[in-house]
Protein backbone atom coordinates (compact mmCIF):
# COMPACT_ATOMS: atom_id res chain seq x y z
CA UNK A 1 0.00 0.00 0.00
CA UNK A 2 1.51 3.62 -0.89
CA UNK A 3 2.49 6.42 2.31
CA UNK A 4 -0.96 7.71 2.00
CA UNK A 5 -4.22 5.87 1.52
CA UNK A 6 -5.72 6.35 -1.80
CA UNK A 7 -9.44 6.76 -2.05
CA UNK A 8 -11.30 6.43 -5.07
CA UNK A 9 -14.69 7.31 -5.22
CA UNK A 10 -17.59 6.46 -6.81
CA UNK A 11 -20.95 8.83 -6.75
CA UNK A 12 -19.99 12.90 -7.88
CA UNK A 13 -22.76 13.63 -4.94
CA UNK A 14 -22.89 16.86 -2.50
CA UNK A 15 -21.36 14.50 0.70
CA UNK A 16 -18.79 12.85 -2.00
CA UNK A 17 -17.16 16.31 -1.94
CA UNK A 18 -17.70 17.04 1.83
CA UNK A 19 -15.66 13.34 1.90
CA UNK A 20 -12.78 15.16 -0.39
CA UNK A 21 -12.64 17.84 1.69
CA UNK A 22 -11.96 15.83 4.49
CA UNK A 23 -9.34 13.56 2.61
CA UNK A 24 -7.15 17.19 1.70
CA UNK A 25 -7.24 17.96 5.25
CA UNK A 26 -6.12 14.28 6.52
CA UNK A 27 -2.05 13.95 6.44
CA UNK A 28 -2.59 10.55 5.69
CA UNK A 29 -5.21 9.53 3.05
CA UNK A 30 -5.81 11.10 -0.60
CA UNK A 31 -8.55 11.51 -3.25
CA UNK A 32 -6.87 9.69 -6.50
CA UNK A 33 -10.36 9.42 -8.76
CA UNK A 34 -13.83 10.10 -9.28
CA UNK A 35 -16.46 8.04 -11.31
CA UNK A 36 -19.85 8.48 -11.94
CA UNK A 37 -22.92 7.16 -14.27
CA UNK A 38 -22.97 10.78 -15.31
CA UNK A 39 -19.74 11.59 -17.16
CA UNK A 40 -20.13 15.51 -17.28
CA UNK A 41 -21.11 15.26 -13.60
CA UNK A 42 -17.87 13.37 -12.87
CA UNK A 43 -15.26 15.61 -15.00
CA UNK A 44 -17.13 18.82 -13.27
CA UNK A 45 -16.73 17.38 -9.94
CA UNK A 46 -12.96 16.62 -10.87
CA UNK A 47 -12.13 20.27 -12.08
CA UNK A 48 -13.91 22.09 -8.87
CA UNK A 49 -12.17 19.68 -6.35
CA UNK A 50 -9.03 19.08 -8.15
CA UNK A 51 -9.34 15.63 -8.07
CA UNK A 52 -6.32 14.09 -10.40
CA UNK A 53 -8.59 11.13 -12.47
CA UNK A 54 -11.99 11.03 -13.59
CA UNK A 55 -12.17 7.34 -14.33
CA UNK A 56 -14.73 5.69 -17.06
CA UNK A 57 -16.67 3.68 -15.17
CA UNK A 58 -17.05 1.74 -12.00
CA UNK A 59 -15.31 -1.26 -13.12
CA UNK A 60 -12.16 0.87 -14.23
CA UNK A 61 -11.96 2.59 -11.00
CA UNK A 62 -12.00 -0.61 -8.84
CA UNK A 63 -9.90 -2.37 -11.18
CA UNK A 64 -7.03 0.59 -11.13
CA UNK A 65 -4.28 -0.12 -9.13
CA UNK A 66 -3.89 3.40 -8.05
CA UNK A 67 -6.96 2.81 -5.37
CA UNK A 68 -6.75 1.52 -2.36
CA UNK A 69 -10.12 1.66 -1.00
CA UNK A 70 -13.43 2.54 -2.48
CA UNK A 71 -15.63 5.26 -1.06
CA UNK A 72 -19.41 4.46 -2.20
CA UNK A 73 -21.95 7.23 -2.14
CA UNK A 74 -24.14 7.05 -4.67
CA UNK A 75 -27.88 6.59 -4.20
CA UNK A 76 -28.87 3.76 -1.77
CA UNK A 77 -30.27 1.44 -4.67
CA UNK A 78 -26.84 0.96 -6.25
CA UNK A 79 -24.88 0.87 -3.01
CA UNK A 80 -24.74 -3.03 -2.67
CA UNK A 81 -24.02 -3.92 -6.38
CA UNK A 82 -21.33 -1.03 -6.16
CA UNK A 83 -19.45 -2.56 -2.68
CA UNK A 84 -19.84 -6.22 -4.23
CA UNK A 85 -18.02 -4.68 -7.59
CA UNK A 86 -14.79 -3.26 -5.36
CA UNK A 87 -14.46 -6.49 -2.95
CA UNK A 88 -14.23 -8.43 -6.05
CA UNK A 89 -11.61 -6.44 -7.55
CA UNK A 90 -9.71 -6.44 -4.16
CA UNK A 91 -10.85 -3.17 -3.16
CA UNK A 92 -11.39 -1.90 0.28
CA UNK A 93 -14.50 -0.54 0.93
CA UNK A 94 -16.61 2.41 3.10
CA UNK A 95 -20.16 2.55 2.28
CA UNK A 96 -21.92 5.71 3.24
CA UNK A 97 -24.91 5.12 4.96
CA UNK A 98 -27.21 3.47 5.10
CA UNK A 99 -25.19 0.42 4.47
CA UNK A 100 -27.57 -1.62 2.14
CA UNK A 101 -31.06 -1.62 1.19
CA UNK A 102 -31.65 -4.70 2.69
CA UNK A 103 -30.00 -6.93 5.96
CA UNK A 104 -29.32 -10.25 3.71
CA UNK A 105 -26.81 -7.89 1.10
CA UNK A 106 -25.26 -6.01 4.41
CA UNK A 107 -24.14 -9.62 5.56
CA UNK A 108 -23.06 -10.46 2.41
CA UNK A 109 -20.84 -7.50 1.92
CA UNK A 110 -19.23 -8.21 5.15
CA UNK A 111 -18.71 -11.93 4.70
CA UNK A 112 -17.09 -11.44 0.98
CA UNK A 113 -14.41 -8.80 2.63
CA UNK A 114 -13.90 -11.20 5.72
CA UNK A 115 -13.53 -13.73 2.94
CA UNK A 116 -10.94 -12.24 0.83
CA UNK A 117 -9.16 -10.21 3.95
CA UNK A 118 -10.44 -7.13 2.78
CA UNK A 119 -11.55 -3.70 4.79
CA UNK A 120 -14.89 -2.72 5.02
CA UNK A 121 -16.99 -0.32 7.02
CA UNK A 122 -20.46 2.12 7.40
CA UNK A 123 -19.29 5.49 7.25
CA UNK A 124 -20.52 7.15 10.47
CA UNK A 125 -18.47 10.06 11.20
CA UNK A 126 -20.91 10.48 14.31
CA UNK A 127 -19.36 7.87 16.03
CA UNK A 128 -15.47 9.54 15.43
CA UNK A 129 -16.04 13.18 16.94
CA UNK A 130 -14.26 14.50 19.55
CA UNK A 131 -17.42 15.68 21.56
CA UNK A 132 -18.70 12.27 21.01
CA UNK A 133 -15.56 10.31 22.71
CA UNK A 134 -15.97 12.90 25.57
CA UNK A 135 -19.85 12.36 26.55
CA UNK A 136 -18.78 8.54 26.25
CA UNK A 137 -16.54 9.19 28.51
CA UNK A 138 -18.65 11.42 31.11
CA UNK A 139 -21.18 8.58 30.42
CA UNK A 140 -18.63 6.05 31.64
CA UNK A 141 -17.51 8.37 35.21
CA UNK A 142 -20.88 8.38 36.24
CA UNK A 143 -21.15 12.25 35.95
CA UNK A 144 -24.71 11.93 35.65
CA UNK A 145 -25.28 8.92 37.87
CA UNK A 146 -27.06 6.36 36.26
CA UNK A 147 -28.58 6.79 32.58
CA UNK A 148 -32.14 5.80 32.59
CA UNK A 149 -33.63 8.07 29.35
CA UNK A 150 -32.28 9.54 25.86
CA UNK A 151 -34.23 11.63 23.80
CA UNK A 152 -32.91 12.23 20.31
CA UNK A 153 -34.54 15.07 17.67
CA UNK A 154 -32.81 14.97 14.25
CA UNK A 155 -34.09 17.12 11.00
CA UNK A 156 -32.14 15.16 8.50
CA UNK A 157 -31.43 16.63 5.94
CA UNK A 158 -30.98 14.96 2.03
CA UNK A 159 -28.18 16.95 -0.05
CA UNK A 160 -29.12 15.26 -3.03
CA UNK A 161 -33.03 14.37 -2.64
CA UNK A 162 -34.36 13.09 -5.96
CA UNK A 163 -37.98 11.00 -6.70
CA UNK A 164 -35.72 8.71 -5.31
CA UNK A 165 -36.57 9.67 -1.74
CA UNK A 166 -40.09 9.30 -2.31
CA UNK A 167 -39.44 5.54 -2.96
CA UNK A 168 -39.12 2.70 -0.50
CA UNK A 169 -37.79 0.52 -3.32
CA UNK A 170 -34.99 2.90 -4.18
CA UNK A 171 -33.89 3.66 -0.34
CA UNK A 172 -35.87 6.25 0.63
CA UNK A 173 -37.82 7.32 3.88
CA UNK A 174 -36.95 9.19 6.99
CA UNK A 175 -35.95 5.97 8.85
CA UNK A 176 -33.68 4.58 6.55
CA UNK A 177 -32.10 8.13 5.80
CA UNK A 178 -32.08 9.35 9.19
CA UNK A 179 -31.85 6.09 11.75
CA UNK A 180 -28.33 4.33 10.94
CA UNK A 181 -26.61 7.73 12.62
CA UNK A 182 -29.18 7.86 15.56
CA UNK A 183 -28.79 4.29 16.24
CA UNK A 184 -25.13 3.57 15.80
CA UNK A 185 -24.42 6.83 18.10
CA UNK A 186 -27.28 5.44 20.73
CA UNK A 187 -25.40 1.97 20.69
CA UNK A 188 -21.84 3.47 20.72
CA UNK A 189 -22.51 5.72 24.05
CA UNK A 190 -24.40 3.09 25.94
CA UNK A 191 -21.92 0.27 24.82
CA UNK A 192 -25.13 -2.06 24.13
CA UNK A 193 -27.33 -3.18 21.76
CA UNK A 194 -31.06 -2.11 21.45
CA UNK A 195 -33.22 -5.35 22.05
CA UNK A 196 -36.57 -3.96 22.04
CA UNK A 197 -37.98 -1.29 19.59
CA UNK A 198 -41.34 -0.01 17.77
CA UNK A 199 -42.58 3.21 16.20
CA UNK A 200 -44.75 4.87 13.46
CA UNK A 201 -43.93 6.83 10.88
CA UNK A 202 -46.22 9.34 8.29
CA UNK A 203 -46.39 8.87 4.59
CA UNK A 204 -48.28 9.39 1.61
CA UNK A 205 -50.38 6.78 -0.12
CA UNK A 206 -47.49 5.15 -1.53
CA UNK A 207 -44.47 7.10 -0.57
CA UNK A 208 -41.99 6.78 1.71
CA UNK A 209 -41.77 8.10 5.00
CA UNK A 210 -41.48 11.56 5.39
CA UNK A 211 -40.89 11.49 9.38
CA UNK A 212 -40.77 9.23 11.98
CA UNK A 213 -40.47 8.56 15.97
CA UNK A 214 -38.98 5.06 17.21
CA UNK A 215 -39.47 3.88 20.87
CA UNK A 216 -36.11 1.51 21.91
CA UNK A 217 -34.66 -0.26 24.84
CA UNK A 218 -31.09 -0.82 25.04
CA UNK A 219 -30.65 -2.46 28.34
CA UNK A 220 -32.23 -0.64 30.80
CA UNK A 221 -32.10 2.44 29.33
CA UNK A 222 -35.26 3.30 27.53
CA UNK A 223 -34.92 5.98 24.35
CA UNK A 224 -36.99 8.38 22.40
CA UNK A 225 -36.74 9.27 18.98
CA UNK A 226 -37.84 11.75 16.15
CA UNK A 227 -36.58 11.76 12.57
CA UNK A 228 -38.12 14.20 10.18
CA UNK A 229 -37.32 15.73 6.62
CA UNK A 230 -40.21 17.65 6.13
CA UNK A 231 -40.29 20.06 9.03
CA UNK A 232 -37.56 22.03 11.25
CA UNK A 233 -36.86 20.26 14.76
CA UNK A 234 -33.79 21.76 16.75
CA UNK A 235 -31.50 18.46 15.99
CA UNK A 236 -30.10 17.09 19.74
CA UNK A 237 -29.61 14.60 21.51
CA UNK A 238 -30.18 14.73 25.31
CA UNK A 239 -28.90 11.93 27.82
CA UNK A 240 -30.81 11.61 31.02
CA UNK A 241 -29.38 10.20 34.22
CA UNK A 242 -30.42 10.17 38.36
CA UNK A 243 -28.20 12.71 38.76
CA UNK A 244 -28.38 14.78 35.52
CA UNK A 245 -28.16 15.47 32.33
CA UNK A 246 -25.71 15.79 28.79
CA UNK A 247 -27.48 17.94 26.09
CA UNK A 248 -25.07 17.37 22.62
CA UNK A 249 -26.34 20.01 19.33
CA UNK A 250 -26.35 18.91 16.27
CA UNK A 251 -25.03 15.25 17.38
CA UNK A 252 -24.23 14.32 13.91
CA UNK A 253 -21.68 17.01 13.52
CA UNK A 254 -21.38 19.13 16.19
CA UNK A 255 -18.00 20.15 18.76
CA UNK A 256 -20.14 21.50 21.83
CA UNK A 257 -22.10 19.51 24.47
CA UNK A 258 -23.54 20.98 28.17
CA UNK A 259 -23.77 19.08 31.37
CA UNK A 260 -25.93 19.69 34.39
CA UNK A 261 -25.58 18.37 37.48
CA UNK A 262 -25.43 18.77 41.01
CA UNK A 263 -22.29 20.99 40.66
CA UNK A 264 -23.38 23.30 38.50
CA UNK A 265 -23.77 23.61 34.45
CA UNK A 266 -20.78 23.18 32.45
CA UNK A 267 -20.33 23.85 28.45
CA UNK A 268 -17.80 21.30 26.84
CA UNK A 269 -16.67 23.37 23.83
CA UNK A 270 -13.71 21.83 21.53
CA UNK A 271 -12.56 24.74 19.67
CA UNK A 272 -11.33 24.66 16.59
CA UNK A 273 -12.77 21.41 15.07
CA UNK A 274 -11.27 20.11 11.79
CA UNK A 275 -13.93 19.02 8.66
CA UNK A 276 -16.12 15.96 10.99
CA UNK A 277 -15.23 13.53 8.60
CA UNK A 278 -11.84 13.59 9.21
CA UNK A 279 -11.68 11.87 12.46
CA UNK A 280 -13.43 8.90 10.62
CA UNK A 281 -11.09 9.03 7.53
CA UNK A 282 -8.08 8.88 10.16
CA UNK A 283 -9.65 6.19 12.07
CA UNK A 284 -10.10 4.39 8.37
CA UNK A 285 -6.00 5.00 7.80
CA UNK A 286 -5.02 3.44 11.31
CA UNK A 287 -7.48 0.45 10.72
CA UNK A 288 -5.67 0.08 7.13
CA UNK A 289 -2.30 0.23 8.52
CA UNK A 290 -2.77 -2.06 10.67
CA UNK A 291 -3.83 -4.61 8.78
CA UNK A 292 -7.44 -4.57 10.36
CA UNK A 293 -10.27 -5.77 8.15
CA UNK A 294 -13.39 -4.36 10.55
CA UNK A 295 -13.75 -1.39 12.66
CA UNK A 296 -13.35 -1.72 16.00
CA UNK A 297 -15.62 1.24 16.65
CA UNK A 298 -18.48 0.64 13.60
CA UNK A 299 -18.62 -2.84 14.12
CA UNK A 300 -20.22 -5.48 11.32
CA UNK A 301 -22.38 -6.34 14.72
CA UNK A 302 -23.34 -2.75 15.23
CA UNK A 303 -24.22 -2.21 11.19
CA UNK A 304 -26.00 -5.60 11.29
CA UNK A 305 -28.62 -4.46 14.30
CA UNK A 306 -29.39 -1.11 13.07
CA UNK A 307 -30.15 -2.70 9.46
CA UNK A 308 -32.32 -5.28 11.48
CA UNK A 309 -34.26 -2.76 13.44
CA UNK A 310 -34.92 -0.49 10.59
CA UNK A 311 -36.27 -3.49 8.04
CA UNK A 312 -38.18 -4.69 11.01
CA UNK A 313 -40.12 -1.79 11.37
CA UNK A 314 -40.32 -0.78 7.52
CA UNK A 315 -41.72 -4.59 7.18
CA UNK A 316 -44.55 -3.67 9.63
CA UNK A 317 -45.10 -0.40 8.40
CA UNK A 318 -44.70 -1.71 4.34
CA UNK A 319 -45.04 -5.13 4.30
CA UNK A 320 -42.10 -6.27 3.46
CA UNK A 321 -40.41 -3.72 1.26
CA UNK A 322 -36.63 -4.10 1.32
CA UNK A 323 -36.40 -7.31 0.22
Amino acid sequence: MADKIRYGIIGATVQASKFVEALNLSANSVVVGIADGRQALSRKFATELDVPHVYASYSQLCQSSEVDIVYITVENKERYDCAKLALKNGKNVLLESPFTRHRVGAGELFQLAAKKKLFIMEAQSALFLPIIKKVKELLEDKTIGEVKFIDVKEKHEIDDKGEWFSEIASGGGALFNGGSNLLGVVQFLLQDSIKEWSGFGYNRVGKADTRCVLALKCGAVLINSLITTDFDVESELVVYGTRGKIKIPNYWEGSAAILENGLGTKRFVLENQENELVYEVDHIASCLASGAVVSPIVTPKLTMQSMTIIQDLYQKWYGDPLN
